[in-house]
């Protein structure tokens, strides 16, 4: 009787020592889990940053394309005015696409950073179901 309640005592201590290093391991998973999602969270903030940035841009090609219509009217005048706007327009262009650029490699890593958090998602899904009630 002694050695089963003393096997008992040795199954329940192991018992406890594999639920402490599943917690550890769940706690660990939830701290990556929480930086992962800040990390994402700030790449989705810079992605929006760059996205009103480009939205700037836009208009103000838009409002550089209106100036160069308004200067078509006088051909003479204008031919010299238009020459100088298309370069503006070309690096306004130029500018856009590195914004649009960088856009998409911040949405690339947040589709890595997302990716991540699946799997982990998963790992503590699986860690969580290995627990028996």
């Amino acid at each position: 009787m002694a050695d089963e309640v003393r096997n008992l005592a040795h199954r329940t201590q192991d018992s406890a020592q594999q639920v402490q290093k599943m917690i550890e391991e769940l706690q660990v998973g939830a701290r990556e889990a929480v930086v992962n999602m800040t990390e994402s969270q700030r790449q989705s903030e810079d992605s929006v940053g760059i996205a009103n940035l480009a939205g700037e841009r836009l208009s103000s090609v838009t409002r550089r394309i209106e100036e160069i219509n308004g200067m078509n009217q006088s051909v003479a005048a204008a031919t010299e005015e238009q020459t100088s706007v298309v370069e503006s327009i070309n690096v306004d262009i130029t500018h856009i696409n590195t914004l649009n650029q960088l856009g998409v490699d911040n949405l690339r890593q947040t589709l890595d950073a997302c990716n991540s958090l699946e799997e982990q998602a998963a790992r503590l899904q699986q860690l969580v179901g290995s627990f028996r009630i």
